[in-house]
């Protein structure tokens, strides 16, 4: 015994899915968009100093200088000094994790949080600590910034060309659904159309046969992608109100978009059947 499926809802289901791939497609843009802006925003805000060691490392006496001097400079809003420790962890990727007697040969590390409103230049900083007579190295993140924004436009490609082909997809549907139902009701349709109803009517008639699958196939895949993209953490940096506000305007924004788009083909499509039906 064959297995019949209700009318359209081959059409529900790609509608659902197409819906769902297209919502995590700009919830992953703007996840991506969110997360490089602040990475480079805080990197723009801050500069490394590297106090280069000498045979036998660098003193605490010589670090708590250099500290000193890069607090004293205009535009510098804080200073910290990371201990040996911490130092350790940050170039353990270069280092091998060093540990013990070799920690004394790295180099120490001061981050300098920028005055947001006239920021100290790596220059000025440099030349500061030259001054000094201490060897150091300022680096003002430009290398990290790069790599966020090469990051950033990496992922926007793909996940815009995956938002287009959704939209394209739906698309589709849209127009095949209503195209499949002026089709089945062709016969009753030209009957109408010669006893005297409008084109407007049959547009609508065709349009509100096709709404429901479209509609709540839209709809669906608004829900599944924002279940999916809750459970990956996508668009959730923080367990706030505010926090999860941006997603859900943003998956509804898809959702609707998706919506727009099939229903502009639906009656597009719903349109110009019926032109093709009139006596």
């Amino acid at each position: 015994m064959r297995l019949r499926l209700p009318r359209g809802f081959a059409t529900f289901l790609i509608t659902a899915a197409l819906t769902a791939l297209a919502g995590l497609c700009a919830l992953g843009g703007a996840t991506v968009l969110e997360r490089t802006g602040g990475w480079r925003t805080r990197l723009a805000g801050e500069m490394t100093v590297a106090i280069r060691p000498g045979p036998a490392g660098t003193s605490d006496a010589e670090v708590t200088r250099a500290a000193e001097i890069l607090a004293g400079t205009r535009g510098v809003a804080e200073v910290r000094v990371l201990g040996r420790s911490r130092v350790a962890e940050l170039l353990a990727p270069w280092t091998a994790g060093a540990r013990g007697p070799d920690l004394a040969v790295l180099p120490r590390l001061i981050a300098v949080d920028l005055d947001g409103r006239a920021p100290a230049r790596r220059q000025g900083l440099a030349d500061a600590l030259n001054a000094a007579g201490i060897g150091a190295i300022v680096d003002d993140h430009q290398g990290w910034r790069r790599t966020a924004l090469d990051l950033r436009r990496q992922a926007a490609a793909p996940l815009l060309g995956g938002l287009a082909a959704c939209l394209a997809g739906l698309a589709a549907a849209g127009s095949l659904s209503t195209g499949r139902e002026a089709e089945r009701r062709q016969q009753a349709l030209r009957t109408r159309l010669r006893l005297g109803e409008t084109p407007g009517d049959c547009v609508r008639s065709l349009i509100l046969s096709c709404l429901p699958e479209l509609g709540l196939g839209t709809l669906a895949g608004g829900v599944i992608a924002a279940a999916l993209g809750l459970a990956s953490g996508l668009g959730t940096p923080g367990a706030n109100a505010a926090a999860l506000a941006q997603p859900v305007v943003i998956l509804a924004a898809a959702t609707a978009l998706c919506a727009l788009v099939a229903g502009t083909l639906a009656l597009v499509t719903a349109v110009r059947r019926t032109r093709d039906m009139e006596p």
